[in-house]
């Protein structure tokens, strides 16, 4: 009985006087397994790579021009209209007449043979025109684009993190197109309904006053003889500088302290410094041989990506990813041709970073 006689006025003694209890080993323990973990270091990443960009075809559209291709003759006028036509064997011109009556007696003919029935022909020769190669196109194509990212993340749980990126690409297209032409001499023949009228024998000259007989000054009927004289290549070239601004979002998941695999999505501002040419390296009176065309534009688009990644130590990581972007088309011209370019498409790419 005396050995507790003398613990417990001890006990009360050192409660009365505050002192601390000696702590234990467990409950040292406890107090360290509740201590706040430390906040994550170097929030901010910049890297630098290479990106392989894959981009949808390009597309071209020619006007070749030259004539009979084209149903350009300015020298007989467009079939639809009212006009002036000089013919080889005559002409077809504007009366006092014709604005009320479609009709006119300014009008010639030389030779008897063009009157065939109830009709007038009359022929002009000496025009050249270019086959029409239709749409031609340019596969995709894929080229190295050298880019920059910055982002800055945050962590949102034990192995979660979000933040901002930004990341800025330059990547060059070129497309190329080649395609054979024909180059023609061509006749036109222009056929008249005389509704009747039976011409005074020829050669008969017509005035603008009258009197004389009426035929229409619109021809019921043009047809073209397209004879082959020369063969070449419709050649058509474009350059475009594509500078691509995004800005987006990523979200990491951490499965190990260095590994890390991600999402992210966002916009993008592109900016195309373009110009084209065509060319086609034969030579006829009335074609169009050559063009070309430059300009610069803003085009918008959006982006989606997947990530991986491995951070080596505090400071340097390293990362892959695969993206694809939405993107406005490109579309110019370059004198009589048009184009479009599909500026879509996926890229791939691996970067080195800095973390601070």
């Amino acid at each position: 009985m005396k050995p507790k006689l003398v613990f417990l006025p001890l006990l009360s003694t050192s409660l009365i006087a505050g002192e601390p209890l000696p702590s234990t080993g467990p409950l040292t323990d406890a107090k360290a397994s509740i201590t706040p973990a430390p906040p994550t270091t170097n929030p901010w990443r910049i890297g630098a790579g290479v990106m392989w960009r894959t981009l949808g075809e390009t597309t071209v559209s020619p006007n070749l021009g030259g004539g009979a291709l084209s149903g350009n003759f300015p020298e007989i006028g467009d079939p639809g209209e009212y006009a002036d036509r000089f013919y080889d064997d005559g002409h077809v011109g504007i009366g006092a007449a014709t604005p009320g009556t479609g009709l006119t007696t300014n009008w010639s003919y030389q030779n008897s043979s063009q009157v065939a029935g109830d009709t007038l022909s009359f022929t002009r020769s000496g025009f050249s025109g270019l086959s029409s190669i239709g749409g031609a196109r340019d596969d995709d194509s894929s080229s190295a684009a050298p880019y920059v990212e910055i982002s800055y993340m945050r962590p949102i749980g034990e192995k979660l993190e979000i933040g901002p990126a930004l990341n800025f690409s330059f990547t060059n297209l070129d497309s190329s197109i080649a395609r054979s032409v024909t180059g023609y001499d061509v006749s036109v023949t222009d056929t008249y309904d005389l509704g009747g009228v039976i011409p005074p024998e020829a050669p008969y000259e017509g005035s603008f006053e009258g009197p004389g007989p009426l035929i229409p000054n619109i021809p019921a009927s043009r047809d073209a003889l397209l004879t082959p004289v020369s063969r070449g290549s419709y050649l058509f070239e474009s350059d475009v500088d594509l500078y691509s601004l995004a800005l987006g979002c990523d979200l990491h998941w951490k499965p190990t302290a260095s590994w890390y695999i991600g999402a992210g999505a966002g916009a993008v501002v592109n900016y195309a410094d373009w110009e084209a040419r065509w060319r086609i390296p034969m030579t006829l009176p009335g074609a169009v041989h050559r063009g070309y065309g430059s300009d610069q534009e803003f085009l918008g688009g959006l982006y989606v990506k997947a990530n991986a990644g491995y951070r080596i130590n505090e400071q340097w990581s390293v990362d892959g990813f695969v993206r694809y972007d939405w993107n406005e088309d490109l579309e110019g011209q370059a004198g009589r041709t048009s184009f479009k370019t599909d500026l879509s498409g996926w890229s791939t790419g691996f970067s080195v970073g800095f973390h601070f």
